[in-house]
């Protein structure tokens, strides 16, 4: 027997608007996370338990996929892929991406690249479209420069991953 009487329970989410920057136009491989507003911590939930992570100040972008474990698949030229970047309930940013996708002569997907699927132990607050045009070399999220030639990454704020597959 249900005894919550059909209230919803759990949930994974962030639950206040976080402002990603630093990943256009930038040289380091970092990204800054700041909530908007007079919050000083970003407010998210784990399964339904409340947790909070100060501003994010120069994050580290992770070098692993938080799905997989694996070192993140480079882009070659003419590629782009969507990632999403998270919470866990220790406060460590997580990563993970979806799959690689060609990208047509215009820097447009030809299919949309997917959401990885992510667990309930990871909070959502942005995605990431990272595009490396036809003349860009292989690029890699976590090790190679945001600017580096052909490449062009957009952060998406979010609270909570979007039902459809993005492009922008």
């Amino acid at each position: 027997m249900n005894g919550n009487l059909g209230v919803p329970t759990g949930g994974t989410m962030v639950t206040n608007y976080v402002a990603v920057t630093g990943v256009t136009a930038q040289a380091a491989t970092t990204f800054t996370a700041t909530p908007v507003g007079t919050s000083a911590a970003i407010s998210f939930m784990v399964k339904g338990k409340a947790f909070t992570k100060a501003t994010i100040s120069g994050g580290t972008t992770p070098t692993t996929d938080a799905i997989t474990g694996a070192a993140h698949t480079a882009l070659a030229a003419s590629e782009g892929n969507v990632y999403v970047l998270g919470l866990d309930a220790g406060g460590n940013i997580k990563l993970a991406g979806g799959n690689v996708q060609k990208l047509d002569a215009a820097g447009n997907f030809v299919s949309r690249s997917e959401f990885p699927p992510m667990p309930d132990t990871i909070a959502p607050f942005a995605y990431i479209v990272c595009k490396n045009g036809s003349t860009g070399s292989a690029w890699t999220i976590g090790s190679s420069n945001w600017n580096a030639t052909g490449m062009t990454a957009t952060p998406v704020n979010i609270m909570a991953l979007p039902s459809r597959p993005q492009v922008s």
